[in-house]
Formats: C-alpha cells, sequence, structure tokens
C-alpha cells in the first residue's frame, strides 16, 4: 500500500477575485500556494507582491512568485494572417520548427526575425497576448532568461524579503544565478520543462525541483519517454514538486476519471509527495478538485 502522506500546492486564482483566492488559502488541505506572475493583473508588481506578503502571513502559507524565465508567450493580440506572431523573446530555430499553442493546435514556423515568426497554416483563431506557447525544432537558441517583467517581481521581492521564487524552463545553472542577483537570499525552485532542463539537472545535480508536466510533455516528444524523465527528476531531487494535469478530466467533466486517479498514484509509486495544481483548476475547479483530493489521500 502506498503512503499517502502528501502535500498539494495551489496555484492563486487571478488576483483581481479577493474571494477566490481567499478561499483557496483558507482550505486546509493546501499547504503552500504559488502566484503566476504571467496572469492579469491591474496592479503593479510592487502592489502586487506587498498583497501577497500580507495575505501570507494572514493564512501562515507560503506564497511563491513563479516568473516566467525563458518560457515563450505572445506580448500582444495578433491575427497571424496580417500580422506576424510576437515573442517575448528573440528566437533562432533549426528547421524544421513547429509551434504548438494552448488548445494543442500546432503550425510549422516559416521563418523569423528577432523576436517575430510566421507560420502556416494560419491557427484558426487569433492570439491572445499573455498566452504560453511552445517551440519545437531540430535547434531552438531563446535569447536572455529573465524579461523585464520578471525583473520587476524579484525587485519587489527583494524590497518586501520575501525569497520564496519558482522559475520556470531552468536549463543551465546561469539561469539561478540571474535570479539571485535580484534576490541574493532566493529560494529557487528549478521548473523543468525542456529536454536542456533534464539535461542540466542529470549533469549537475540542482536540488529544489518541479516536473512541470504540461510543457516537459511537449517539449520532449510526446511520447513514453516522459516516464522515464519524470523518473530523472524525482531521482535527482526526492522532494520534487509533481506539477500540471493534476485532475485535469474536471475540465470536460463535474469529476475526477480513472485516469486522473491512475496518474496520481503512479507519481506517488515513482517517488512523488508534492503536487501543484494548475490555474484553471484553481480558476474553476477548486473545490471539486479539493473533494477528489481528499478522496485521494483517505482524508
Amino acid at each position: 500500500m502506498l503512503d499517502m502522506n502528501c502535500e498539494l500546492i495551489a496555484t492563486l486564482p487571478y488576483i483581481a477575485n479577493e474571494e477566490k483566492v481567499r478561499r483557496v488559502l483558507a482550505c486546509p488541505q493546501i499547504s503552500e500556494a504559488r502566484y503566476n506572475t504571467g496572469s492579469a493583473s491591474l496592479m503593479t508588481p510592487a502592489e502586487t507582491v506587498a498583497l501577497l506578503k500580507a495575505l501570507s502571513f494572514e493564512y501562515s502559507k507560503r506564497i511563491w512568485l513563479d516568473i516566467k524565465g525563458r518560457q515563450l508567450r505572445v506580448t500582444r493580440w495578433a491575427d497571424p494572417q496580417y500580422e506576424a506572431i510576437e515573442l517575448n523573446h528573440k528566437i533562432s530555430v533549426g528547421y524544421p520548427a513547429k509551434i504548438y499553442f494552448r488548445n494543442g493546435e500546432y503550425s510549422n514556423i516559416m521563418k523569423t526575425k528577432e523576436n517575430r515568426i510566421i507560420v502556416d497554416p494560419l491557427p484558426r483563431e487569433a492570439l491572445g497576448a499573455g498566452q504560453s506557447v511552445n517551440i519545437l525544432a531540430k535547434d531552438l537558441e531563446i535569447e536572455g532568461y529573465l524579461t523585464e517583467l520578471d525583473k520587476k517581481y524579484l525587485q519587489a521581492a527583494q524590497q518586501q524579503g520575501i525569497n520564496s521564487v519558482m522559475a520556470s524552463f531552468v536549463e543551465r545553472h546561469e539561469d539561478l544565478t540571474e535570479i539571485l542577483a535580484f534576490v541574493p537570499k532566493a529560494e529557487i525552485i528549478s521548473k523543468i520543462e525542456s529536454l536542456k532542463g533534464i539535461g542540466f539537472i542529470s549533469s549537475h545535480k540542482p536540488g529544489n525541483l518541479m516536473a512541470a508536466r504540461d510543457d516537459l510533455y511537449i517539449q520532449t516528444g510526446q511520447n513514453k519517454s516522459m516516464l522515464g524523465h519524470l523518473e530523472t527528476i524525482i531521482n535527482s531531487d526526492g522532494n520534487a514538486i509533481c506539477a500540471s494535469r493534476i485532475f485535469s478530466s474536471l475540465e470536460r467533466q463535474s469529476t475526477v476519471d480513472f485516469s486522473d486517479i491512475s496518474d496520481l498514484t503512479l507519481m506517488r509509486s515513482m517517488g512523488y509527495r508534492c503536487f501543484m495544481l494548475c490555474d484553471n483548476i484553481c480558476n474553476y475547479h477548486f473545490d471539486k478538485a479539493i473533494t477528489a483530493w481528499r478522496d485521494f489521500i483517505g482524508g
């Protein structure tokens, strides 16, 4: 029988919805929370970090700042029939190259110039600012790590004395040193989301890891090799967090299906003891997810 001594981290809902945010933080099944700095907010990074610090103190729960790093995101609304898609980083690719959108649709990349790309076939819908994308290519180089928004959040974190940082798409030691230049005492959880990230932990053995399974599955070819990568992460860090695709069936039905329970059981059998709920589940299906979690751990 599996030891069900597991922890659950939540992603905070949209910060403007204070009632939802407080309900998540007040939930006894939630041990810590994550704030996605890519989510919509009318507050400045300094205002947001100050609010998060106050909420963390009020509920006695750690709140992690999740910065975007090298995660590729669309920077402005675009209809790709008439405009190039603009990304938050300059890139260069080796062909063939494909870009995957949030709905699972993908297009071939035909041409790139700095942070702009032309694709074919055209996506069926216009692309919204802030939407994350994945690029799979014969070779991919993304210029820089921290975005300007990341730097503003880290500056605010340093000023407020917040040291808890989740870092997306960590692939090299220099990514961590960039963060430490802004927050010298930062405790960093490295989100492993690419083959380069897997290579990094295999050679450098850093601690504090997260298996960010959604992007990692796409980036590693969407095949059974994913199981080996998940084992690499937990073998490198016995306290690694398993994130993404937790109770994802709730996005299409009212109760979790058997595949969700089987997935958690498999991850637990690999050694994962800490799990994190994603944005959509916490925004739209939080109560049902907590019910399923109680059932899973027998609480």
